[in-house]
């Protein structure tokens, strides 16, 4: 028996030392999480001796730098994970594999066309299969809701004008005028201002017939900054740290009382229950009727270098089978996107409010313009604007018609006009 045994082992190292080695780099993070994406692995290899998986482990911050400097050095891994709208960027690049071909009934049938969207170019071509998404919510701290006597309808939804009142309610200051509690912190990184130009039928970014862009900054866009930056310049209800906070400061100063509500992606869950002592809840901002709010998803995609496309797209489609995906969904504290997955009953959960995130997906989509090289226009261009607002050395809309001039030179630049 022991012979035999060996011999199987012996024979299993052999077929592996002549088989595929596929290098996948992954960005899940949260403990959970990355135990459940090593067991997964696990059991692909061990089902799958001629064609191993490699985990490369990364990070959301150097993700970016990382992919580019692989791609351009030849040596890419064969799958990657990364933000479902950016992979539409690495296509048209070169640097992803269109996976057309390998798109069947089944997944085009469990997966929303609209969350796909964020993984085609312009001319019909998918990059990448989605397989998670969130819900952007604000956080609000229940016991400074109860001690101020504010509550919130059933649904958790709260208008422009009552999100400024309740704000104004909890913003705190001590006797020499120093503010100890802001009503509300929505950072430039969350991109609650994207949320708001969606929801007030604003436009930054447009893109004609011919898939040419230019900045183009509607009125109901206008409106809906100016609501943003009123809440720090006019109500004073949301500090300056909207500029440059960090995560860490963002939830300690939420966990310790000086942030009475904070947005942020619905798996921020998990790390609000590390904290037995913090009684949190979820709410969602809506102007009338529209009720669209910000969400990511995440995707997973094939690099066009990789010399085993068959088998990297084989691994896909089980890292993102019902069960997988709803399994890493969970413990990331987000949603699959395969409508069979969402149908497990852990999503529908009173506890930690899954129930509550979950009847919100409905109104979760992509609120940034799907245009190529968005990042380098809202960092280098849009947002240092708005900070220049901000500060008080100019006004609104001295900053869009900047943001205007600039931005259209840069997407000149880029090939984009």
């Amino acid at each position: 028996m022991k012979k035999t045994a060996l011999l199987l082992i012996l024979s299993l190292m052999a077929v592996s030392a002549l088989g595929i080695k596929l290098n996948f780099y992954c960005l899940a993070w949260q403990p959970a999480t990355v135990d459940t994406i090593y067991d997964i692995v696990d059991i692909w290899n061990a089902k799958n001796p001629d064609k191993q998986v490699n985990i490369i482990w990364g990070t959301w911050e150097s993700s970016d730098q990382y992919l580019l400097t692989s791609f351009q050095g030849g040596n890419a891994p064969d799958i990657f994970h990364t933000d479902a709208e950016k992979f539409r960027e690495f296509g048209m690049m070169g640097y992803a594999a269109p996976l057309n071909n390998y798109l069947d009934e089944d997944l085009k049938k469990d997966i929303p066309q609209k969350i796909f969207e964020d993984c085609y170019d312009f001319s019909g071509n998918l990059y990448a299969i989605p397989w998670c998404q969130e819900t952007q919510v604000i956080f609000y701290n229940k016991d400074i809701f109860e001690k101020n006597g504010i509550t919130l309808a059933d649904d958790k939804m709260v208008s422009w004008e009552e999100l400024v009142s309740i704000a104004q309610k909890l913003t705190k200051t001590d006797s020499s005028g120093k503010t100890v509690t802001w009503g509300l912190l929505a950072p430039l990184m969350e991109r609650f201002e994207w949320t708001l130009i969606a929801q007030n039928k604003g436009t930054i970014l447009v893109k004609d017939s011919k898939n040419k862009w230019k900045v183009d900054i509607n009125e109901g866009a206008k409106k809906a900054l100016n609501f943003y930056l009123d809440l720090i310049t006019k109500y004073k209800v949301m500090p300056k740290d909207v500029i440059s906070i960090d995560y860490t400061s963002l939830m300690q100063g939420f966990i310790n009382g000086s942030y009475a509500m904070v947005t942020f992606g619905c798996w921020n869950r998990r790390f609000l229950l590390q904290n037995k002592d913090m009684k949190w809840g979820m709410l969602l901002v809506k102007n009338g009727e529209n009720k669209i709010n910000a969400s990511d998803p995440q995707a997973f995609g094939i690099s066009s270098m990789s010399k085993y496309k068959d088998e990297a797209f084989e691994f896909i489609k089980f890292m993102t089978n019902t069960e997988n995906s709803a399994k890493i969904s969970y413990d990331d504290y987000l949603f699959p996107v395969r409508d069979s997955a969402l149908k497990d009953q852990r999503f529908d959960s009173q506890k930690n409010e899954w129930n509550l995130a979950k009847s919100w997906l409905t109104y979760s989509d992509n609120v940034k313009p799907g245009m190529p090289g968005f990042y380098s226009f809202e960092w280098k261009v849009f947002v240092p604007e708005l900070e220049k607002v901000i500060l008080g050395s100019i006004d609104l809309k001295t900053a869009l018609d900047n943001a205007t001039r600039e931005g259209n030179k840069m997407l000149k630049k880029l090939g984009l006009q």
